[in-house]
């Protein structure tokens, strides 16, 4: 089994942004897409919008921690538990291509042969389309190298193996290019799709971040000669102050930098009272101008027609639906996105969302961005 990439066209602007097409057994999907995450609690599960034209791939993501690992290595009704839970999420995906992501958190020191086991069999799943490499927070990239090639080495022994994919860490860029210099060695792992995570920021903040695994995974595709579908994890729309009532919309730009696909952001927010400058309200997508909006504006700003699964009406009166509120529209914008791309008309799209056009510092970045793509090598059609 093996990832199939097919570009189907480049923006004349913005030359980063493409529009690919993605096969894996059966099925195909074109991007770019909004990644929609499948939870077990109904107020989060982004997989359960019916739209079809919105759908097409499904994050499993999954944190885990040493004490609950080794509760699963240890007692057979956690391990059984696990596998219920992840089979039964999966039955959920339809046709959409599936993806598991894992984050074990270790403390930053290196897992033992035996957790890397584990870690490899817990996704041994029939059902799993793609598994990233595991993250391991605060790990030095030196170790977490070492741990990448054992897990891959046990990873081939398993009876039902999805496709491998690379995973970029969000490391400095010395260690971006290291992780690279692996990849390129191992033949077991996908050249053609990588996994990056944001670690709950944007793209726009992170731009030398965005710039490094550009140029990076550019080399992946002179190399093999084929179209390198980016996904960036753990994507946040940025940080707001406590005053701000809207910020503009730096999450869904990653469309505009490079890369195919994003998906939820899953990295926890620090609860901390009334003490620091950021707002830890939810906030609301509004696809009209690209602003997120507190909920207490959003009534003000956000007009919709009654076409949508989840409503602004939906989501005041109860704040936990905001998630797969914005995801629809993320959805949605994906498919607008990829005509405007089709088109040639994506600079122009996106000058028309007012939150963005008033931010200088965006625009600024999606310019410097694009001309990364006259420095590397970019392939059209295959």
């Amino acid at each position: 089994m093996s990832i199939k990439t097919k570009i189907i066209n480049i923006d004349d602007k913005l030359r980063l942004s493409r529009t690919i097409e993605v096969s894996i057994r059966a099925k195909t999907i074109v991007t770019p897409k909004r990644v929609l995450a499948i939870s077990k609690y109904k107020h989060y599960d982004e997989s359960s919008l019916k739209n079809k034209d919105i759908k097409g791939f499904v994050e499993i993501y999954r944190r885990i921690d040493y004490k609950a690992l080794h509760k699963i290595m240890s007692e057979r009704i956690y391990e059984s538990r696990f596998n219920y839970e992840l089979s039964s999420l999966l039955k959920k995906a339809g046709n959409d291509i599936t993806i598991g992501l894992i984050e074990y958190d270790t403390g930053g020191r290196k897992p033992d042969k035996s957790e890397v086991e584990h870690l490899a069999h817990l996704f041994n799943n029939p059902l799993l389309d793609i598994l990233a490499l595991p993250i391991i927070p605060k790990m030095p990239c030196d170790e977490y190298i070492r741990f990448l090639d054992e897990f891959i080495d046990i990873y081939q022994s398993i009876s039902f193996r999805a496709i491998l994919v690379p995973i970029i860490p969000h490391y400095a860029s010395p260690d971006i290019a290291k992780l690279f210099e692996f990849y390129v060695k191992k033949d077991q792992i996908s050249k053609n799709f990588i996994c990056v995570d944001f670690n709950g920021s944007n793209p726009i903040s992170q731009y030398s971040f965005v710039s490094k695994v550009i140029k990076e995974s550019q080399k992946f595709e002179k190399e093999y000669g084929a179209p390198c579908v980016r996904y960036g994890i753990n994507v946040k729309y940025g940080k707001a102050t406590k005053k701000q009532d809207v910020i503009p919309a730096k999450d869904i730009m990653i469309f505009a930098m490079g890369f195919n696909l994003f998906g939820a952001n899953h990295k926890a927010m620090p609860i901390i009272g009334d003490v620091g400058d950021y707002e830890l309200g939810t906030k609301a997508f509004n696809r009209n101008d690209y602003g997120y909006y507190s909920l207490e504006k959003a009534r003000d700003f956000i007009s919709e027609n009654n076409e949508f699964e989840i409503k602004l009406s939906d989501i005041l009166k109860d704040a936990r639906l905001t998630k797969i509120f914005n995801a629809e529209r993320h959805g949605l914008e994906a498919l607008e996105i990829s005509r405007a791309i089709n088109e040639n008309d994506l600079t122009k799209y996106i000058n028309s969302k007012r939150r963005i056009k008033e931010d200088e510092k965006i625009l600024r970045t999606l310019s410097k961005v694009s001309k990364i793509a006259s420095e590397g090598t970019l392939l059209k059609y295959f």
